[in-house]
């Protein structure tokens, strides 16, 4: 297929390559100077990237093309344009693309956080599915110039469709470019809230803010951030995710249990010893310091909505709040007024989101 990868991130210079090497035909397309310009000057200057792969691997996976230029990238139609840049950058970019005059069969927003309702509005007359994953199919991390590494694959990397009625169709389009792509969550809302940095990341470095701060870039969060009293916490915040899942139509799951539902081929061992050996053997290293989108991505995009919509529903987000209280305070910013929203996203009451869902 021709897929177009918005974003030459970890994330986006992996998928683009996997998705290369599996034989699409790939764009890639760098939305901002704002870091990772060496890499992608590498990726440019060669035609392509150089994936290692989780056997240790290396390949050279030639691109269709990498550019920093909208017009360049967007001049032809795609069959799935896969948005990763930060969930921050959504609404701006959603505004671009239009003006680029983007055609797609499926646009494809990774993490959502609801960031596909912001694609919807401006791209709905030149897109036909709009999507969103909770988590991306690979862990990655750009290692030197133009390299990248893979760090994990989902076995499992569930989707939301915003259009009911597009469902199978989305997801045959996703499941074409990767194999973990073969279950849907029932809707949107079930799938952003799904994502777990919403929950990992924010309590995570909230806990560890000294030892992050301490350790000067010799810190591994997923192995050292929690212990039995952060799991307290973990389950506290968990237990308002759930509540508002159970309201939207979704499997009031656990966090450990969505993690083990993602991560194991085969279901049935202790979703707890899951997380451990993803810890050991796949989480990244960091943050190294408080300035990271660990917060500032997952704080505002992600408990900022968690909180809306609890507020929405009357369902009350206490241990919410104060993570983004104090993510504020340890920051000196105010996550509150960068929050994502019911209200930022277009919509004066879920009911409202509901029937974009149904297509009503």
């Amino acid at each position: 297929m021709k897929v177009c990868v918005v974003g030459a991130g970890n994330a986006g210079c992996a998928h683009a390559a996997i998705l290369g090497r599996s034989g699409h035909q790939v764009t890639l397309f760098k939305t901002s100077r704002a870091m990772h310009n060496d890499h992608f000057s590498a990726i440019s200057g060669r035609g392509g990237i150089v994936l290692r792969d989780l056997d240790g691997v290396e390949t050279f996976v030639k691109l269709h093309l990498a550019t920093r230029d909208l017009t360049e990238a967007f001049a032809e139609p795609y069959d799935v344009v896969l948005i990763m840049t930060q969930t921050g950058a959504h609404r701006e970019l959603a505004t671009a693309l239009k003006s680029s005059g983007c055609i797609a069969q499926m646009a494809l927003v990774v993490p959502g956080y609801l960031g596909s309702t912001y694609f919807w509005r401006a791209l709905h007359n030149h897109v036909e599915i709009f999507a969103e994953c909770e988590s991306p199919a690979y862990d990655a991390r750009l290692e030197e110039p133009g390299v990248v590494r893979i760090c994990f694959k989902n076995a499992r990397s569930p989707l939301g469709i915003l259009t009911s009625s597009q469902r199978s169709r989305g997801l045959a389009l996703a499941g074409a470019l990767f194999d973990s792509c073969r279950y849907t969550r029932s809707n949107v809302v079930d799938s952003a809230l799904r994502n777990p940095n919403l929950i990992l990341h924010t309590i995570g470095c909230v806990t560890s803010a000294s030892r992050i701060e301490y350790s000067k870039g010799e810190f591994w969060m997923y192995r050292e951030a929690f212990t039995p009293s952060v799991w307290n916490l973990v389950e506290r915040l968990d237990r308002e995710r759930r509540a508002i899942l159970s309201e939207v139509g979704g499997q009031p799951t656990t966090y450990l249990q969505d993690c083990q539902f993602r991560n194991e081929k085969i279901m049935g061992s202790d979703p707890k010893k899951v997380f451990e050996r993803y810890a050991a053997e796949g989480g990244p290293k960091g943050p190294s310091s408080l300035n990271t989108r660990y917060l500032t991505e997952d704080v505002p995009n992600g408990l900022g909505l968690l909180c809306s919509i609890g507020a929405s529903l009357g369902i009350p987000t206490p241990v919410a709040h104060s993570l983004i209280t104090l993510s504020s305070a340890l920051l000196n910013r105010n996550f509150y007024s960068e929050a994502r929203t019911l209200k930022t996203l277009g919509f004066k009451r879920i009911s409202e989101l509901w029937r974009v869902q149904e297509n009503l």
